[in-house]
């Protein structure tokens, strides 16, 4: 292993903008990357475009972050232009793109203490150069060393999005549950004050300053709980304590299972319930903390309805304060929230339980995979790793065993079945909806359509108990199936076979992408042209010069929606990449359809070049 500057191994391009007068938002001419705010987790998402090209960088080009903040670093996979607060980095055909990354991207702070300004920090061409990586000699050790970062890079990742898949399913289900119940209605609705147990500190803030001195704290006893245990959402952090005689002092202050602290300076309004088994202690003066009557109100359903939009946004038009938003206990207890039938809210509750107990088998895990990163790469770039025994994968296996003899279940499926159930669901209304609207001239591609969705609704039948919204939506397809069976294949040619773009959704156009283009490169004119001729009517389609005249019109152009979800994988349906096609240089061998080549062949060379994408698997 040698140390090498970067600008031995690689070529390095500086970021110019462009005149801002030729920034787009309309994707006319070619993605334009200005800095770390248009990164994404792995490649940069355009936000803008530009018809005058300053720098160019290429696919495979590393992006690396040079104004504030530095350091920061994404791979390209699209032509694009690249402004002042980004340099692309081109590495030799001799070295390891992905080797190069990973040593950047694990020493992403290091590289930000290069930068320098009284403004803002940036780093200088000369010094981006200069960084040095240490590189093996033979290619394949730079290659699996890169592999087996990257993997366990990604199933950091995956169980980081695991912890937030389970946290959108609970929001998901308290708004189905509460907020959008048609039996809300007849709920009451109390304030705070009214459903708290009928004792003197059910509502209680942290005892004033002169009384919790850090003189007073000592090395071991009963514990203080501040913001920074409610912010992250962890009693186990921090280690401040008080001994037992001030405990007794400040008993009105300390806390027991099921009560609600709530943050009250600064980052106000992060909450947290007291679990069965926490270490005795009290509040400071930052919490508050609430004991409510749990035949009333059951905390985690509190916890929830109190993070919810509606009651945050009227938090922050009562709380007050100038450099920091404040709230005081006495504006808590005014707040007016409804109250659902106890056993709503305990089934609710039961479910968060749940849910929050694999949050938890999770973390360790995906702090073993952050450590086992940690340590690999370290090694790796020390040279110290025996490549010839370099296999993670036993490791790996221990760490998710772990979860799953915790747990006691595969949460990766829970969750990707609750997606499907989503999904389902939403399918089946949408044809129902269409199933209204047809006036028995049912498209013929609805008839796939439901077919499709009938093979999504399979592994449903088998559960041992379905949610009620589930079985609902599940009775609702029967139904449709029964009515469209009753059509015999004769009856079915003699429906429309082309649809309304207003008929369509995202996922029958994704499907025919798919099936036509999963192995050709198309273009907007392209698309549109498949589009209109074989598969859909469109009423309320403009052309990017119809909007630029008026640009009103843009909100009746879900095309350009459809795409732009694609590309950014906002679209659950397919995803796209796109790249810049000039048909002079011939920087790209096009694949086309024989009738999409019909399309453009007669086209001046220029006009041939611009945008073209092509489906990812």
């Amino acid at each position: 292993m040698k140390l090498e500057s970067l600008g031995n191994i690689a070529q390095i391009i500086a970021g110019q903008s462009p005149p801002s007068s030729e920034y787009n938002k309309n994707g006319d001419g070619v993605p334009f990357f200005q800095g770390k705010a248009d990164f994404g987790l792995t490649n940069p998402v355009a936000r803008s475009w530009t018809t005058k090209t300053t720098k160019l960088a290429f696919p495979n080009d590393i992006l690396i972050s040079v104004r504030a903040p530095v350091g920061s670093v994404n791979i390209n996979n699209i032509d694009a232009c690249i402004g002042r607060g980004l340099s692309a980095i081109r590495v030799n055909k001799n070295i390891s793109r992905d080797y190069v990354y990973q040593y950047l991207k694990v020493n992403e702070k290091r590289i930000s203490k290069m930068g320098v300004g009284s403004t803002f920090t940036a780093i200088n061409q000369k010094d981006l150069a200069s960084i040095k990586i240490p590189i093996p000699e033979n290619l394949v050790d730079q290659i699996r060393i890169a592999e087996v970062l990257t993997k366990i890079e990604t199933l950091i990742q995956d169980r980081k999005e695991t912890i937030e898949l389970l946290d959108d399913f609970l929001r998901s289900t308290f708004l189905d549950m509460f907020i959008n119940n048609p039996e809300i209605k007849k709920w009451d609705f109390t304030e705070v004050k009214n459903a708290v147990q009928k004792t003197k500190n059910a509502i209680k803030a942290g005892p004033f300053g002169s009384s919790l001195k850090k003189e007073f704290y000592v090395e071991k006893g009963y514990k203080i709980y501040g913001q920074e245990q409610v912010i992250k959402d962890d009693l186990n952090y921090g280690n401040y304590y008080i001994n037992e005689e001030l405990y007794k002092k400040l008993e009105s202050c300390k806390i027991k299972e099921g009560d609600v602290l709530i943050s009250l300076v600064g980052t106000y309004g992060k909450i947290i319930v007291v679990p069965k088994e926490f270490q005795q202690g009290i509040i400071n003066p930052r919490l508050m903390k609430i004991s409510f009557d749990k035949k009333v109100i059951n905390p985690v359903y509190f916890k929830f309805f109190f993070k919810s939009e509606y009651l945050l946004r009227q938090l922050s038009k009562l709380s007050r304060g100038g450099t920091m938003d404040i709230i005081n206990v006495g504006i808590v207890k005014e707040i007016k929230i409804s109250i659902p039938p106890i056993k709503l809210q305990n089934k609710f509750a039961a479910i968060a339980e749940k849910a929050e107990k694999v949050k938890q088998q999770y973390k360790p895990s995906l702090k073993e995979l952050e450590n086992l990163f940690g340590s690999l790469s370290q090694k790796a770039f020390k040279g110290e790793l025996d490549l010839s025994k370099l296999d993670v994968s036993a490791q790996i296996r221990e760490i998710e065993k772990k979860v799953e003899a915790e747990s006691g279940l595969d949460i990766s499926l829970e969750t990707k079945l609750t997606k499907q159930m989503q999904q389902f669901i939403k399918q089946t209304d949408d044809i129902q909806k269409r199933l209204a609207l047809a006036n028995n001239m049912i498209p013929k591609a609805l008839f796939q359509q439901i077919e499709n969705i009938n093979k999504t609704m399979e592994p449903f039948q088998n559960l041992n108990k379905i949610p009620e919204q589930l079985a609902l939506a599940m009775k609702s397809f029967d139904g449709i199936k029964s009515i469209t069976s009753q059509l015999n294949q004769g009856a079915k040619e003699q429906f429309q076979t082309k649809l309304t773009w207003e008929e369509v959704n995202f996922e029958m156009v994704a499907n025919w992408i798919k099936d036509e283009y999963s192995e050709y490169h198309f273009n907007s004119e392209i698309l549109m042209n498949f589009l209109e001729n074989e598969r859909v009517t469109f009423s309320n389609y403009h052309s990017s010069e119809e909007l630029k005249t008026n640009p009103k019109l843009i909100e009746a152009d879900d095309i350009k929606s459809f795409v732009f979800s694609a590309l950014i994988g906002k679209n659950q349906f397919i995803k796209l990449e796109q790249f810049f096609y000039d048909a002079v240089s011939e920087n790209v061998q096009l694949k086309l359809r024989s009738e999409d080549y019909e399309v453009i062949k007669d086209k001046e060379k220029e006009l041939r070049s611009g945008i073209y994408f092509k489906v990812v698997e």
